[in-house]
């Protein structure tokens, strides 16, 4: 089967959300497929089912501090900490993939500029999309190493066997959304050989 593949270049990137209550905010390595959908809704006004990954050789993981303020009061509240991928030697290098069966066309995404993740008035998440093709993907049985929205599964051909359940943030529009139920990493599963961190038979 074929999925759209999108080659990207980012600066900086934050992807997570910080727990309620608390005052540090992890960075995922992963492109969760409720981000993918936020970010080509916002850029290009359509509705997208993928999921992405970032190499690990061109990142490295730091922190910053920062406060947000009470849009009433304007008043800033406790310092937060975040931590967030910075490119080791020039970009981060992520690779997108994007299901066919919403009939996409490719060229739409070409030199396209958009943002992702958290804190993009601070320059966080820009990105650009490199180079547009398909890959042919095997179905393979493994461990999954994105995360997906359950009602996102079914179009990217995964099937949990075994499932590492979790929420992702799904942004209902510009200042508020909601919770959705997804796999997470470590599920067991058949899917795009792409989407797995590794191919396994065996059922753990």
């Amino acid at each position: 089967m074929k999925l759209i593949k999108l080659d990207v270049e980012l600066n900086s990137v934050i992807i997570g959300e910080r727990v309620k209550g608390g005052i540090y905010r992890p960075c995922l390595e992963t492109i969760p497929s409720s981000t993918v959908k936020g970010a080509f809704k916002s850029a290009l006004g359509i509705e997208v089912k993928g999921a992405g990954v970032f190499d690990k050789d061109t990142y490295e993981i730091r922190e910053i501090v920062y406060s947000i303020h009470d849009r009433y009061t304007g008043v800033a509240k406790i310092p937060l900490t975040a931590s967030y991928l910075y490119p080791r030697i020039d970009k981060i290098k992520a690779i997108i993939y994007i299901s066919l069966k919403d009939s996409i066309k490719e060229d739409i995404f070409k030199s396209l500029k958009f943002s992702i993740g958290a804190l993009k008035s601070k320059g966080f998440g820009r990105a650009e999309v490199k180079n547009v093709g398909d890959v042919n993907c095997n179905i393979s049985q493994g461990i999954l190493k994105v995360r997906v929205l359950v009602e996102d599964a079914s179009a990217l051909h995964i099937e949990p066997i075994s499932a590492v359940y979790g929420y992702l943030f799904h942004p209902e529009n510009l200042v508020s959304g909601i919770y959705k139920k997804a796999l997470f990493e470590g599920s067991l599963v058949k899917a795009p050989d792409v989407f797995l961190e590794e191919v396994t038979y065996y059922d753990e």
